[in-house]
């Protein structure tokens, strides 16, 4: 090799370095909403009979973790497009968390529409996110089950407790694991270091 390689080789390792240094301070948010995301799946599909009250309030608790940890991001530069879906999960996790008694269809139908809008965030995340077509396609194909599950309940409200329970815990478990996902490769260039 010249001189002029390893020069390029020094300042490509240097330039890893400093953005992992940035990646590695965020990567445990992804981890914690992944988890929290998780958890509502988990409960979503084992307890599908549970009363609907207390169903409500795990996916408000979830969207009120879930909006909060976003939140806690700090200055990013994408913010401004990621503070509608912070906005719109605390008003969606407040709503099933303090008000569980209204309407299973009303309940629903502002669930789906949080799924519906969370998906549709995903997919454009996905397309201004710089990384390559396979993480790319993971992304899309994530947000776009997300949101045709919040679809299906914004459209088909009152089609069984069981069945949405599924529906949830489905578009849950799959949000939890493009958050885990994303978090191990945000951890893993730290890890390098």
């Amino acid at each position: 090799m010249n001189e002029r390689d390893e020069r390029l080789r020094a300042a490509g390792w240097e330039l890893r370095g400093q953005v992992s240094g940035k990646l590695a301070d965020v990567w445990w948010k992804f981890m914690l909403r992944g988890v929290f995301a998780a958890m509502l799946g988990i409960f979503a599909l084992f307890w599908p009979t549970a009363s609907f009250t207390i169903l409500a309030r795990v996916v408000g608790l979830y969207c009120l973790a879930d909006s909060v940890s976003g939140l806690m991001g700090g200055p990013r530069p994408d913010r401004g497009a990621y503070l509608p879906q912070v906005v719109v999960g605390l008003v969606v996790g407040a709503v099933l968390l303090f008000w569980p008694g209204t309407s299973v269809r009303t309940l629903l139908m502002v669930f789906g529409a949080w799924a519906l809008f969370t998906g549709v965030s995903q997919i454009v995340a996905a397309r201004r996110a710089s990384v390559d077509g396979a993480d790319r396609g993971l992304m899309s194909g994530i947000g776009a089950t997300v949101a045709v599950i919040g679809l299906v309940l914004l459209i088909w409200p009152g089609s069984g407790v069981v069945a949405i329970s599924w529906f949830i815990a489905f578009g849950a478990l799959l949000f939890a694991a493009l958050l885990i996902f994303l978090a191990k490769t945000q951890a893993a260039p730290a890890a390098d270091r």
